[in-house]
């Protein structure tokens, strides 16, 4: 059965102008049906009375944490590595008191062209340590692609067969892989569509947690650069049984734009 939740990144121009934080977020999911929330670690509370309020009102909202997520850079720099991979640790501790079944993180990108081995040897470190750390905690990691060093679903799998850590898995984010058309996303040349669906056909398969990107949406809340029956053709092929959590990043009013998008995505959804 899929579900459906939303990151709070959805709203970060609500966020940014001080007209929504994490509360509102989740009141307002509650308000649009959604099943579940997928906040980011940088829009929780910052204390520990605050995390407990937020603990209370997913209860009495009835809303599950569908994750928690972090943004990580392993590939740019070796001496960013130790404190990126402490921020991970606090996000899954954070996650854990919240009840999140999984911690969303980024490899990141190589400094240069000529550095990319260097910086896929860095990312697989790190992701490892990441996997042992959550295995201690009883977090399971999942790298998400997000362009740079996760281009295709090539470089996913690579990054799966190198870290082989059971605690490790991987997070598909239907905009960044190369081949779409329209904002965002790695782009590399001679890549088309054909391409893009390859990758979510290969990373479909062994992932727990869905990230479906939206940026232009029409009166019905329809994506104009992602065709998604396509996609949950290829998710209900595969049995996925998970999260669909729903990120706008479309220049449009957010407040107007997620609800769209919302309805639309819950057709495919409700329809598995």
């Amino acid at each position: 059965m899929m579900r459906l939740c939303c990151l709070s990144l959805s709203f970060q121009n609500q966020f940014k102008a001080g007209k929504m934080e994490v509360f509102k977020f989740i009141e307002h999911c509650r308000a649009l049906n959604f099943d579940g929330v997928d906040p980011h670690f940088r829009d929780l509370p910052p204390s520990q009375d605050g995390m407990k309020r937020l603990r209370r009102l997913m209860l009495d909202t009835g809303l599950s944490m569908a994750s928690m997520c972090v943004s990580t850079e392993f590939g740019r720099s070796a001496e960013a590595v130790p404190a990126e991979i402490e921020k991970a640790r606090k996000a899954m501790e954070a996650g854990l008191f919240l009840g999140a079944p999984i911690l969303r993180v980024f490899v990141g990108s190589a400094p240069s062209p000529d550095k990319t081995e260097e910086a896929f040897k860095r990312g697989v470190d790190a992701l490892r340590k990441c996997a042992e750390i959550g295995a201690e905690l009883g977090m399971p990691v999942a790298l998400q692609n997000h362009s740079g060093l996760t281009s295709t679903g090539d470089d996913m799998l690579r990054f799966r067969r190198e870290v082989n850590h059971p605690n490790f898995t991987l997070l598909l984010d239907t905009g960044h892989f190369t081949g779409r058309e329209g904002p965002n996303g790695p782009k590399q040349a001679g890549h088309t569509y054909k391409d893009y669906y390859h990758s979510i056909e290969q990373v479909a398969p062994l992932t727990q947690f869905v990230r479906a990107k939206l940026y232009e949406v029409d009166a019905r809340g329809k994506e104009k650069y992602i065709d998604y029956n396509r996609v949950f053709n290829i998710l209900r092929g595969v049995h996925y049984n998970g999260f669909v959590s729903l990120v706008y990043e479309g220049k449009e009013d957010e407040m107007a734009a997620v609800p769209r998008g919302a309805r639309f995505l819950r057709s495919f959804v409700s329809a598995c």
